[in-house]
């Protein structure tokens, strides 16, 4: 078995959890032994720490929104130490309520630690890309598509 298969494999439990509204499931890969564990979602400019933070996030998230979908694209695992990783992907999302869907694409950072021969999550940072760099590859998919703008 591939050294990175076990974080990967956590990581899709996470992007699978969030994309099924699953509150309890995204906790589940939380570190909630690590008390200052941090989580900067792109729309925040402060950090959620701790585990009643991310839960109230989480909760809140899940409740407003009628579908969430996260599709992470272009992932690199680096294994730090024996049980700690840095995971980088670029997040495709989509969530819809009943003024109806947004989305957007932004990069994601994010630290799992080995816990019991568990990977969980003890630091996560979503960075959205800059506007015009997300007007470009609007336009650019646009152009792609032979529609116009």
């Amino acid at each position: 078995m591939s050294e990175i298969k076990p974080i990967e494999e956590s990581v899709r439990c996470w992007v699978e959890a969030w994309s099924n509204r699953d509150k309890e499931g995204v906790l589940s890969v939380w570190d909630d032994q690590d008390s200052e564990a941090t989580y900067l979602p792109a729309e925040r400019e402060d950090a959620l720490i701790g585990v009643a933070a991310v839960e109230r996030y989480v909760t809140a998230l899940c409740d407003q929104f009628s579908t969430i979908h996260h599709r992470p694209n272009s992932m690199i695992i680096k294994r730090l130490a024996y049980d700690v990783a840095l995971v980088f992907y670029v997040l495709d999302w989509a969530v819809s309520d009943d003024r109806g869907p947004i989305g957007g694409r932004c990069r994601v950072t994010a630290v799992w630690r080995n816990r019991d021969a568990d990977w969980k999550l003890t630091h996560y940072a979503e960075s959205p890309l800059a506007p015009l760099v997300e007007l470009k590859e609007f336009y650019q998919h646009v152009a792609a598509q032979g529609l116009p703008a």
